[in-house]
C-alpha cells in the first residue's frame, strides 16, 4: 500500500509500526525525569505562593495611609513653594515702589514709561555767539 502511494518502505511495516507507537526504556527514564522536575516546579511555585500569602494576611496593607501621607506632604510642599513666590512678587513691587518713589517726576509730554527707562539727557554744551551781519542798503 505504502508502495502504491509512492513512498519508500525500509523494514517491516509491524516493526517500524511497533517502534513508532512504542518507547523506548531511555525514553521512558527521559519522560519521568521531566515529569519529576514539572513536580518539583509546581511545589515551589505552591510553596512560594503560601509564603505570600502568609506574609499578606499577618501585615495589614498601608498603601492607603501612605498615599493619605504623600498627598498631604505634596499640598505642604505646594504651599510652601506658592508662599516663597508671593513673597517674592511681595519684594519685587515693595523694589519697584521704592524706586518709584525715589525717581523725579518726567518732563511734561513724557510718558511715565519713557521717563523711567530713559536716562537724563546731557546739556549741550554752550555755542558761541552768532554774528549779526548787518545787509547794507544799495537804494
Amino acid at each position: 500500500m505504502a508502495k502504491r502511494m509512492k513512498f519508500s518502505v525500509v523494514g517491516l511495516p509491524h516493526y517500524t509500526i511497533w517502534h513508532l507507537y512504542e518507547p523506548s526504556v531511555d525514553d521512558i527514564r527521559h519522560m519521568e525525569e521531566m515529569e519529576k522536575e514539572r513536580k518539583a516546579k509546581e511545589a515551589e511555585e505552591a510553596a512560594k505562593k503560601a509564603r505570600i500569602d502568609k506574609i499578606n494576611e499577618s501585615f495589614d496593607p498601608k498603601n492607603t495611609d501612605w498615599e493619605k501621607e504623600k498627598a498631604a506632604v505634596q499640598d505642604l510642599v505646594q504651599k510652601a513653594k506658592n508662599e516663597e513666590k508671593a513673597e517674592a512678587e511681595k519684594a519685587k513691587e515693595d523694589k519697584e515702589e521704592k524706586k518709584k518713589k525715589e525717581e523725579p517726576p518726567a518732563a511734561k509730554g513724557d510718558t511715565r514709561k519713557e521717563a523711567v527707562n530713559s536716562k537724563p539727557k546731557p546739556k549741550p554744551a554752550a555755542k558761541p555767539a552768532a554774528k549779526v551781519e548787518k545787509k547794507e542798503d544799495n537804494s
